[in-house]
């Protein structure tokens, strides 16, 4: 009875490892780097339609302003402040001989860009983020952030204060003390400001 017995039993046990053996080689294979591989591509091809918006070459047209804040330009109202820090800005430019100096600004669908300063390329890779509107030129490791949208023929880059004064002391060749002499006027009262240039497609 005791033989009988335990014979039922390890045949039992064989019959349920084979059925768990079974079930096992049905399980489809899970490759956690293959899932990594289609979310990279994915992101790849998302980065690549985002370039496509504004990829082109840009010359340089005139100053560009954007408020992000309640600071002069608000108390004043935006036009008038706009307006004012506008001509301000020109001068400055016109004084650094920004239009002069920089040719264009190139920006490849693939994510490459190409800035013209003196006959002299500058070069890099760049992303551009259409939900927030930020473009980030990256030039020897360094990132530079900027505010940018298209409106068709037109791209408007605008940056915060010591970013557009790294862009411009790159673009003017002058030391950078001379920049910031040339922009003093920003540290006064446009700290909620972000300025920059208007673009135009060549």
């Amino acid at each position: 009875m005791l033989y009988r017995l335990t014979v039922i039993i390890i045949a039992a046990l064989g019959c349920c490892q084979a059925i768990v053996a079974q079930e096992v080689d049905t399980i489809p294979y899970f490759d956690p780097e293959q899932v990594l591989v289609v979310e990279d591509d994915t992101t790849a091809r998302a980065q690549l339609e985002a370039c496509k918006m504004v990829a082109g070459k840009w010359i340089y047209s005139k100053p560009y302003v954007h408020a992000q804040g309640s600071s002069l330009i608000g108390k004043l109202g935006k036009p008038i402040a706009k307006s004012k820090l506008k001509k301000s800005l020109d001068k400055a430019y016109k004084k650094l001989k920004i239009k002069n100096r920089w040719s264009s600004l190139t920006l490849t669908p693939d994510g490459m860009w190409e800035m013209r300063v003196l006959g002299l390329p500058l070069k890099g890779n760049y992303t551009y983020e259409p939900h927030d509107e930020r473009l980030t030129l990256r030039w020897n490791g360094i990132p530079l952030k900027s505010h940018t949208h298209r409106d068709g023929k037109k791209l408007y880059i605008a940056f915060d204060t010591d970013r557009l004064l790294l862009i411009l002391h790159m673009l003017s060749g002058l030391s950078h003390s001379q920049t910031l002499k040339s922009l003093s006027f920003l540290s006064q009262n446009f700290s909620d400001v972000m300025v920059g240039f208007e673009m135009k497609s060549q």
